[in-house]
């Protein structure tokens, strides 16, 4: 935290991601709320654009689930899996398949966990695949997966696949974190922490109810369009670099003498370990 708090006091500018990391920044990091600006990671609308839905991408179903992202394992993909086969198990629907697109340190064991689950056929992994199959994918889901289980990180973590599945208009079921809530508001549903069964619940309503994933989707590509695209983030980025370019050294010179009196409370911690 020493370390975190010398990091912030020598920087002249701070960019955070959400309003979560900025409030790190402005109490824990004791910058001043002008120094620090959100610029969020945002997608690019010109390459989330919603094509023809693919019905071939159903393997023969009526409905499909996606996820989008990194599968590492903290990402949750275990969690969606053992709430799909809650879905296909204990709630009986044969009418879905379901997608996971894209890599990472948790695919292989993900691949395992499906099959013991008896996934197979059910549940497909792409691996990384080309913009244009993912604009397919996304375009013919009927409901989306962000299971990223509520703990300290992810709680307070914006995930880029919240907002990409909005910028194609897709609903999406998520645990309930505090930035997925900020992120998505009404355009996902939230199942308390960490409860897999209530997450499988949330995909049957979905999938058994068009109109509200409809209307839900037309509320997050709006969202998206109004406050969360590239575009967005875009004009804050540099909005913030116009604003350090035009105060940088009246900053500097605010801070350095906190700064000298931290460098050297750290100099003394070394010192200390070292004995």
């Amino acid at each position: 935290m020493l370390l975190e708090r010398l990091t912030f006091r020598t920087a002249d500018a701070v960019i955070s991601t959400n309003d979560s990391y900025r409030q790190v920044a402005t109490t824990r990091g004791g910058l001043p709320p002008d120094r620090v600006s959100v610029v969020r990671s945002a997608p690019d609308l010109s390459r989330f654009v919603p094509v023809q839905p693919v019905p071939a991408l159903k393997r023969g179903k009526p409905f499909l689930a996606c996820y989008l992202g990194v599968m590492g394992p903290q990402d949750g993909v275990d969690y969606a899996l053992r709430a799909l086969a809650r879905v296909h198990g204990e709630i009986g629907r044969d009418d879905l398949q379901s997608a996971f697109i894209g890599g990472g340190d948790a695919f292989d064991e993900s691949v395992a966990l499906a099959s013991r689950l008896g996934l197979d056929g059910v549940v497909e992994f792409t691996g990384r695949v080309p913009d244009e199959t993912v604009q397919a994918y996304l375009s013919t889901a009927d409901v989306c997966l962000s299971p990223d289980p509520k703990n300290p990180l992810n709680d307070v973590s914006s995930m880029n696949k919240v907002v990409e599945y909005m910028a194609m208009g897709r609903t999406l079921v998520s645990f309930d974190l505090h930035e997925a809530r900020v992120t998505a508001q009404d355009a996902a549903v939230y199942a308390p922490e960490n409860d897999e069964v209530q997450f499988a619940k949330l995909i049957v309503e979905l999938l058994d109810d068009p109109e509200r994933r409809d209307r839900m989707g037309t509320i997050g590509r709006r969202r998206v369009e109004e406050a969360l695209s590239w575009e967005v983030s875009r004009r804050n980025l540099l909005a913030a670099y116009e604003d350090l370019l035009a105060r940088p050294l009246r900053r500097r010179e605010s801070g350095r003498g906190s700064l000298a009196r931290l460098e050297v409370a750290y100099r003394r911690s070394r010192l200390a370990r070292s004995r």
